[in-house]
């Protein structure tokens, strides 16, 4: 598979406008309760229809430019209501509900990510939004969760807000397990993965460059220098196999769903695994909230509760022998 990674000059362009909103709207230790305003700037800016077709508002970008700005949504930790609104509007189309569609993609109508636990339903956003997109695992299904009554539930501490409501109090639009929109939601959730694996490595070389003990930056003793490494190098094999996995669905590769389904299984391990060493890095003030690292693992525990990748062993590899 011969392709071109290096971005080209509108890439660049949307990933510098975005980072320069994201910058602005979404630091990493912003204060939590106001999220959902800061979404609707996104929505403003095209977030949500950038991949979409041109009927439903779409910008006429496709999937590798929508999975590079979601990459930029993992660094800045924006909420998962960011990540379910453009899946949400792909189910609406799905459904026949254009008008939906091009609600939810310019942010006139609100989607939170939900989970279920049991009969109840986990939405991980601001309760202002009217529908709730949950992640079933290979299965994803709208719900209108306006009219339902929600109780703020125990999330992780200075975590994103939870709240939950009776399944069976929700109203249900449609529900897909659509190949192509499951494969779509892995990608994201994968994006924002990798930039939460990206910003632990970057925060934790900072700090490894600012602390000093016994008369040196502390990024100077083997054992250090090892994290960040190993940081660096997680980060890059998962941006890579990301990378493979879009273009592959793009171009509507025979391998596109073995790639999704790696990078999918790839990614919560790296998240994690660069969250957990970016507060080991920083050692006691890691566990602090004083400290950002903190918010990272928590983002990454979240993000990998929204749905689960296919069975990646089930597909069709790019190294399988032809029969």
């Amino acid at each position: 598979m011969a392709c071109d990674l290096n971005q080209n000059d509108e890439q660049r362009q949307i990933l510098d406008a975005a980072t320069a909103l994201l910058e602005e709207s979404f630091p990493v230790s912003r204060s939590l309760g106001d999220d959902q305003e800061r979404i609707d700037k996104l929505a403003e800016f095209g977030a949500f229809a950038l991949a979409l077709d041109d009927d439903l508002g779409g910008t006429g970008f496709t999937l590798v430019e929508e999975v590079l700005l979601h990459v930029r949504f993992g660094r800045h930790i924006v909420p998962a209501g960011a990540l379910a609104a453009p899946v949400a509007a792909r189910i609406a189309a799905e459904l026949g509900d254009n008008d939906l569609a091009r609600e939810i993609a310019t942010g006139q109508i609100a989607v939170s990510a939900g989970i279920l636990a049991g009969d109840r339903l986990r939405t991980l956003d601001d309760t202002k939004a009217k529908l709730a997109l949950v992640f079933d695992r290979r299965r994803l299904e709208l719900v209108e969760i306006a009219n339902a009554d929600g109780e703020t539930a125990t999330g992780l501490g200075q975590g994103a807000e939870l709240t939950e409501f009776p399944f069976v109090a929700t109203t249900r639009i449609g529900a897909s397990n659509s190949a192509s929109i499951l494969n779509v939601a892995d990608l994201l959730v994968s994006a924002q993965l990798l930039g939460i694996a990206e910003a632990a490595r970057d925060l934790a070389v900072s700090y490894a460059g600012m602390r000093r003990q016994f008369g040196k930056p502390i990024g100077a003793f083997q054992a250090i220098k090892h994290h960040c490494a190993n940081m660096a190098i997680s980060a890059e094999m998962l941006s890579a196999q990301l990378d493979m996995a879009a273009i592959a669905q793009r171009d509507s590769r025979d391998d596109a769903a073995f790639q999704t389904a790696a990078a999918r299984l790839l990614a919560p391990r790296v998240a994690l695994a660069n969250a957990r060493l970016c507060i080991q890095v920083h050692g006691g003030i890691g566990f602090s909230a004083e400290a950002d690292a903190h918010r990272f693992l928590k983002q990454a525990h979240l993000l990998r509760q929204l749905g689960g990748g296919a069975a990646m062993l089930d597909l069709a590899s790019p190294m399988a022998p032809h029969r």
